[in-house]
């Protein structure tokens, strides 16, 4: 039988093991490098270092663990062997440990990766999840030395949805902050993530209390939707109302009674019934727009009109309608209020603190019930829109453009007849 050839080189690695400690110079062909924590490498960062070495070496140590048979598994410095393979070098410094279990050289590793702060969330989380397999939940809790929330959120992205994922292994997102939102929202509304996502790979950041935000509005729009539903289906629940008898022709007027051939009844002009022409041109749009409404839904006489399924209006719609004309109506009366009042504190010689206070009032008067009656969620969200509004456009612009004049007219009047109910532009979202 023929006698087995020593490996020199082994022995030689397995006395250096034995008797060595501290920084040395061991060499590169004995080191064994076994995927890490970071799986992703920046090309520029690793050319940089490629070039610092081949100018002056390796300046820190590596980390590496000593095995029985004379080898060396690497535990931190991959950006390092790679450069110092990409010069040739033949030994390279390093701190060599000893006996260490499994997880106790991962923990370096992750301690080691961690203090460069350059580590993606995805890779980040990838290794929290592959620990939590491996060693258990409150292991790789002392291996990351992080709380049992952070963990969890990590080994959360494992369940993303294949796009949101993606995102982050392509290093487009790199905040699981906002990771953990977006995958909110990909469950509560497909089409808000995936605009957010077209803006994330256009190169467009999102903050995380945007994201906050859209998740919570979208919560409150599934919460308004199904309060609508349960609305509806009470009302297709309520006995049917009887139908309006067909109005009968009024019976002809004594002679005596109506005026003489030739004249008009009287009638009284807007200024003898208390109402400003503003008031009543006003009033008239108002009445247009809301039998223009009424008359979608039915006929004269009560009865359902025949309605393209596409473009009806159904009651419930008609109602809401109505109501949006009232508050026009009511926005048009303020600012006309809010105008008679700075000029009767003027009239009045207030000063700038009581003519600011009485302004200011008015303003929350008008302002805070609209403001709680929204939520203060989406309150909080429409102030903040209004005030970006407000560095691009002054309020009047803005009004022209939510209610344009009918015959399509700028105007500053703000009383001329417009249409009442602001009309949504195509591809609108908040």
């Amino acid at each position: 039988m023929a006698k087995k050839s020593l490996d020199l080189k082994s022995f030689a690695g397995v006395v250096q093991s034995a008797t060595q400690r501290g920084d040395q110079e061991i060499p590169i062909d004995l080191i064994d490098i076994h995927p890490q924590v970071r799986t992703q490498f920046d090309p520029e960062k690793q050319a940089s270092i490629n070039a610092s070495i081949a100018a002056q070496g390796i300046n820190q140590s590596l980390v590496l663990h000593a095995k029985s048979n004379g080898r060396y598994d690497l535990i931190a410095g991959e950006y390092r062997i790679r450069g110092a393979f990409a010069n040739t070098l033949k030994t390279v410094p390093a701190r060599v440990k000893h006996n260490l279990s499994p997880w106790e050289i991962r923990r370096i590793q992750v301690s080691e990766n961690m203090e460069r702060a350059d580590i993606s969330a995805f890779d980040e989380a990838i290794g929290v999840a592959k620990d939590v397999e491996g060693y258990g939940f409150e292991v790789a809790q002392q291996i990351w030395n992080r709380s049992e929330g952070w963990i969890s959120k990590r080994t959360a992205v494992l369940k993303y949805g294949e796009p949101l994922r993606k995102l982050l292994e392509d290093g487009v997102l790199n905040d699981l902050e906002v990771a953990h939102s977006l995958n909110q929202l990909q469950q509560l509304n497909e089409q808000e993530y995936a605009r957010f996502e077209k803006r994330l790979r256009e190169g467009n950041p999102l903050s995380r209390d945007e994201v906050r935000g859209k998740v919570q509005q979208v919560k409150e729009w599934k919460k308004e939707e199904k309060q609508r539903k349960e609305r509806k289906d009470s009302l297709s629940k309520a006995p049917p109302k009887e139908p309006t008898p067909p109005r009968q022709p009024a019976a002809a007027e004594p002679a005596a009674s109506r005026p003489a051939s030739g004249t008009e009844p009287a009638t009284k002009a807007p200024a003898e019934t208390g109402v400003s022409s503003a008031s009543a041109t006003s009033d008239a749009s108002v009445g247009s727009a809301a039998a223009a409404v009424v008359s979608a839904n039915a006929d004269p006489v009560g009865e359902p009109a025949p309605q393209d399924k596409e473009t009806a209006i159904t009651t419930e719609q008609a109602l809401v309608l109505d109501q949006m004309v009232t508050l026009f109506q009511n926005s048009v009366a303020n600012h006309v209020l809010v105008k008679d009042v700075q000029k009767e504190l003027e009239a009045l010689g207030a000063d700038r603190n009581q003519t600011e206070w009485a302004m200011w009032s008015l303003y929350q008067t008008v302002a805070l019930p609209l403001l709680a009656a929204l939520g203060e969620t989406r309150a909080q969200r429409y102030l903040q829109r209004t005030v970006a509004d407000l560095r691009n456009a002054k309020a009047q612009e803005l009004w022209n453009k939510l209610h344009p004049t009918v015959d399509g007219a700028q105007s500053d009047d703000w009383s001329t007849t417009r249409d009442p109910v602001a009309p949504m532009p195509k591809d609108w979202s908040f």
